[in-house]
């Protein structure tokens, strides 16, 4: 036995359970409020921070040692004072900021509180359904979506598929499949108000948050929500726009929604396909943080929510090469990447070609 390669890797495995507790802790700053106020005001001893947020000291004393190990928050040990840098407080402080990570730590209990069930589902090749994940995922899937999509759908990302930004200006027809709470719909009906507007998820609960958010929003006649699978979808009416956000890989039969989804489409319509933007290949994956990242959500939740449906568990870390490869057996004539940047999503537009529209 290599007893150097033996030390390095149990140095590794408490590194990587010091960084799973760090990140509880972000919940609990976040919470707390203690990163807001640390955010702009400097160097910080523990007792100031606690006064500022208004909490007990000996917590904070123990939080901030906590987020200094893990290198979130600055150290200087001659005045025994933190910093909260402005390049981290961007991701960590407004809820409303399309930076904001707090959606990803938001998330972790519900995700890690499947452990035991999980291990079960290995063993048994059950599935954990999406409403066995907790009631408040809905919304932190929420919290982590929604100031991008606000920010970036209309502003940046539609206008990369200008046939649909002309259909949607001229009163179309767009429908957002797993829509969640709702935050692409109404974001779509904001920015085209003589479109007609729709969303469906098999999440009842989900569908409940979504309605309430319309009606605050004073588009509940607008914007229409309904608590259906996509296997419901029909062939009328049609849209012009057909989107899914980081839904495809969750779906239980892939192929078979995209034939429904195409087969919903106006002539000449699109359907936006957005998804994890990871290679094709395992090998390079593991040296991208984001696929790391998307490879542990797949295996705590994608794929046992998708196989608790009777599906495929296609997982999140699927690809371009098999997207392609599954829209064209749906169907498909048309797959473009579009030249949409971002860190972490990739945007296909799906169609079908002119001569076969016809």
């Amino acid at each position: 036995m290599d007893k150097d390669k033996s030390t390095r890797f149990m140095l590794k495995v408490v590194g990587d359970v010091a960084t799973a507790m760090a990140a509880g802790l972000l919940l609990v700053g976040d919470r707390a409020g203690l990163f807001k106020q640390m955010a702009g005001a400097g160097p910080l001893g523990a007792s100031e921070l606690a006064e500022r947020a208004g909490v007990r000291v000996r917590y904070v004393e123990e939080w901030l040692a906590a987020m200094a190990g893990a290198g979130y928050v600055e150290y200087d040990a001659t005045s025994d004072r933190f910093t909260l840098p402005d390049e981290h407080a961007q991701f960590l402080t407004d809820p409303g900021s399309e930076y904001y990570l707090g959606g990803l730590f938001g998330s972790l209990p519900g995700l890690l509180a499947m452990a035991p069930k999980l291990a079960q589902a290995f063993q048994t090749g059950s599935g954990i359904s999406f409403a066995d994940f907790g009631s408040e995922l809905p919304q932190m899937l929420e919290v982590m979506n929604r100031p991008v999509y606000e920010a970036r759908l209309v502003q940046h990302w539609l206008p990369a598929m200008p046939e649909v930004m002309s259909r949607l200006q001229a009163g179309g027809r767009a429908l957002d499949v797993g829509c969640g709470t709702g935050v692409v719909p109404i974001t779509l009906a904001k920015a085209f108000p003589t479109a007609t507007v729709a969303g469906i998820d098999l999440d009842a609960h989900s569908i409940d948050i979504a309605q309430g958010y319309a009606r605050d929003a004073g588009l509940a006649e607008r914007v229409h929500f309904a608590a259906q699978p996509i296997e419901h979808l029909t062939a009328q009416p049609r849209w012009d726009l057909i989107t899914t956000f980081d839904v495809m890989h969750d779906l239980p039969d892939p192929v078979g929604a995209m034939k429904r989804m195409r087969a919903a489409l106006n002539d000449g319509g699109t359907y936006l396909m957005v998804e994890p933007k990871v290679a094709d290949d395992l090998e390079t994956n593991l040296g991208n943080p984001f696929a790391r990242m998307f490879y542990g959500i797949s295996c705590l939740h994608c794929v046992p929510q998708s196989l608790a449906q009777g599906g495929l568990g296609l997982g999140a870390c699927w690809g371009e090469k098999r997207a392609r490869a599954l829209a064209a057996e749906a169907g498909f004539t048309r797959f473009e990447r579009l030249g949409i940047r971002t860190a972490g999503l990739v945007f296909y537009a799906l169609g079908q070609e002119p001569a076969e529209a016809a």
